[in-house]
């Protein structure tokens, strides 16, 4: 029972052919049909499958019957290197614990490595269009940030980890290694910490398989891109109890704009030791080094972003940084026995970059002088220590079954080095550019910086299964953060956070849920006055409630969702004007986004997969001091969608073949918050074709993608402050690649 309810298979079996035999305990990776021989091996039972997702259980044959060749066709593991799955049916992120997303009283949604596979995606801006309500930032080279439910964030999570890209700036983020991302909408600091609450992006890294897998991907394409990656996983002794797995990725690649050329290395080793069925650790690393170009493409002219050929470059051939990042860590696990379980973790992030950049500030009114500033990092590091500890159980109380979560977190974080900026660079003609110039540096203007965030949390969890297939999702957090600068101030607050949320699923295929959520966000840039104090922390609720569906036996999912999110305690520059100039803030800022998303992806026929969104988001400033009340907030569009679907060929003249494609559409965007300037809507289609072949135990794979396949000329975001940040879209890109598996 335990098996089918954490599978999402159904198990039929006599109680009376059951009962008085004890299985084993199992734990581990297996498919539904292994798990079942597993648990049955020795007891003279055997499963049958009758349909797939469906199992019977039935005394063993006593004779041996030679039965001809089959080829059985199946949905494979999700985390199996050769899945094609698009569906997968559970996740840990919205509840720490592995919860069927049809259980889960939020919306969830996840984009497998097939789908990534599939588009040939190679940064998290690319593999997120299939999720709705998230929207690309400016991403400038160093700095990739995602908005969600119209909130921005350059926060993301590695297996529940937090990282920041806004501080660490290493380029776009390595997706060489990733099992599948899972992106939990609305505010996640309940069980993460300080964050944004528009919604938390989680990155799921592959792990260690005991059956061997090796695979090497070439992929070239347009504007100079070469990539080569590798992955390798399997056992390290004869009992397979440890285990391995490396991924490794280079990328050199240009750009369509002059001045841009990117390339970096990575590295992510994984190690395994499976102590015994109840006990393991693991040991990981990623270390990632580089060199990014910085790009901020163009200003606006009135309302719309500058006319100007999409190759055009308004800054310099130094416009770079050079960077070296590295993740080390550690997890493991230990069940006391089939009820409790133990989990720890320990991460550390190190980085250490440096750049130098011109940074475009304002278009004069002759509508073509940029003024620009040089500014740029000198040892720029940042250090961050993680930790957290989790104590899950499943206990029956008065015929309730509920699963327990007791946990604590720990996150010290330090950010310094020194920055020189606000130094004069000469302006440029943005119809005739010239690319010349020094900036005249005064070192005593540079500026050092180091600030330390210390913050803990203390959380607990239940999940309650009711009668009539009620679930009820309800807990709280308890949050002590401490924000130190270079100047000694401190900032510190603590805040309780609870979270509710109530599902009723009438029949296995239909889920009605909702939720109410509190957020304790991140902290705010800027000080409170003329002694440098640090600014508390934003807060922000969420009202949610959706529909959650399956069809197809379970292959095709759909979940659509209403929600209304309001953040407090934004901060607004000070009234005064004078104390405005010294960057002096008040928490005055508030904000409201609510709308409808709907999610649909699976497998709708045999070969035929889909993954498709659509976003409607109602966005407004509620309160300000400026003039920017009743405006949109920044790079959200109000009607937003995606769609991308593959069908590979299931007859056996075709067999291997795969075509398939999709559409990306963005409708009006607001470039500030003034809404003085929009970034037109655009739709951006995308093709894709693969024939994959077998050669003795080989697989190789040749695949063709075309992104822009009609070459529209459009603007994903901007800097979301002024008008001289736009950032320009890729035009049509070819991209090949051959895959070799073993």
């Amino acid at each position: 029972q335990q098996l089918a309810e954490h599978s999402n298979t159904s198990i039929m079996f006599d109680a009376a052919t059951v009962r008085n035999i004890q299985a084993p305990s199992l734990r581990g990776q297996y498919t539904p049909l292994e798990a079942l021989k597993k648990l049955l091996s020795g007891s003279g039972l055997q499963a049958e499958e009758t349909v797939p997702g469906r199992f019977s259980i039935v005394q063993a044959a006593t004779t041996v019957q030679q039965l001809p060749e089959m080829t059985v066709t199946g949905a494979p593991d999700p985390d199996s290197p050769y899945s094609t799955q698009y569906k997968v049916p559970d996740t840990t992120t919205a509840t720490r614990t592995k919860t069927p997303i049809m259980e889960t009283p939020m919306s969830i949604q996840v984009v497998p490595k097939s789908v990534m596979n599939d588009q040939q995606a190679i940064t998290l801006e690319q593999s997120l269009r299939n999720v709705s309500g998230v929207f690309h930032g400016i991403g400038q080279g160093g700095v990739e940030f995602l908005n969600i439910r119209g909130f921005q964030t350059w926060d993301y999570y590695r297996n529940g980890v937090r990282f920041t890209s806004a501080q660490t700036q290493t380029g776009y983020r390595e997706v060489a290694n990733l099992e599948r991302i899972e992106v939990l909408k609305g505010p996640a600091s309940i069980l993460y910490g300080r964050i944004e609450p528009g919604g938390m992006v989680n990155l799921v890294p592959k792990t260690p398989q005991a059956t061997p897998y090796y695979s090497l991907q070439q992929q070239f394409g347009s504007y100079n891109l070469f990539r080569t990656t590798l992955d390798a996983t399997g056992g390290l002794n004869q009992d397979s109890s440890l285990l391995y797995r490396l991924n490794f990725a280079y990328e050199d690649k240009g750009s369509f704009r002059p001045f841009v050329d990117n390339h970096h290395f990575f590295v992510a080793p994984v190690l395994q030791w499976r102590i015994s069925d109840r006990t393991q650790i693991t040991a990981e690393m990623e270390y990632k080094t580089g060199k990014y170009s910085v790009d901020y493409g163009f200003p606006a002219i009135g309302n719309r972003p500058a006319n100007l050929p999409i190759n055009r470059q308004l800054g310099e051939s130094f416009n770079s940084a050079k960077f070296d990042e590295i993740t080390a860590g550690f997890h493991w696990s230990h069940a006391f026995n089939d009820n409790w379980e133990i989990k720890h973790r320990f991460y550390l992030q190190r980085t250490d970059e440096g750049d130098d950049v011109v940074i475009p500030s304002a278009l004069r009114t002759d509508n073509r002088t940029l003024d620009r500033f040089y500014a740029g990092f000198r040892n720029a590091k940042v250090d961050t220590y993680t930790t957290n500890m989790d104590l899950t159980g499943h206990v029956e109380t008065f015929g309730t079954q509920h699963t327990l979560l007791m946990g604590g977190d720990y996150y010290n974080f330090r950010n310094r080095g020194l920055m020189i900026s606000n130094f004069d660079f000469p302006s440029i003609d943005i119809f005739n550019p010239v690319h010349s110039g020094t900036a005249i540096r005064d070192s005593a203007n540079d500026s050092p910086y180091d600030r330390r965030d210390d913050w803990f949390g203390l959380y607990f969890q239940d999940q309650i299964k009711l009668p009539y297939n009620v679930h009820v999702l309800a807990g709280f957090r308890y949050d002590n953060a401490e924000i130190k600068n270079i100047s000694g101030r401190k900032s510190a607050q603590d805040k309780i956070s609870p979270r509710v949320g109530v599902l009723w699923q009438p029949i296995p295929a239909l889920s009605f849920y909702g939720n109410y959520i509190e957020n304790f966000g991140a902290p705010n840039l800027g000080t409170s006055g003329l002694d440098g104090q640090p600014l508390p922390a934003e807060t922000a609720q969420q009202w949610e409630a959706g529909i959650k569906t399956e069809f197809f036996d379970g292959r095709f999912s759909a979940t659509l969702a209403w929600f209304q999110l309001t953040k407090q305690n934004i901060a607004t520059p000070h009234p005064d004007p004078q104390l405005a100039l010294q960057r002096i803030s008040v928490l005055t800022g508030e904000a409201r986004n609510q709308g409808v998303e709907f999610d649909i992806t699976g497998e709708i026929l045999p070969g035929w997969n889909v993954i498709a969104n659509y976003t409607f988001i109602d966005s407004e400033i509620t309160k300000t001091n400026d003039n920017t009340l009743g405006n949109r907030f920044p790079n959200v569009p109000e009607h937003a969608g995606n769609i991308w679907t593959t069908y590979a060929f299931q007859n056996e003249t075709l067999r291997g073949l795969k075509i398939g494609g999709g559409v990306t559409l963005r409708g009006k965007r607001e470039g500030n918050p003034e809404n003085d300037f929009q970034m037109p809507g655009y739709a951006v289609f995308n093709l894709m074709t693969s024939y994959a072949m077998k050669m003795g135990k080989t697989r190789v794979t040749a695949q063709l993608n075309v992104n822009n396949l009609f070459n529209e000329e459009y603007f994903p975001g901007s800097g979301g402050f002024n008008r001289a940040r736009i950032f320009v879209g890729t035009p049509r890109v070819f991209l090949g690649s051959l895959r070799v598996e073993y």
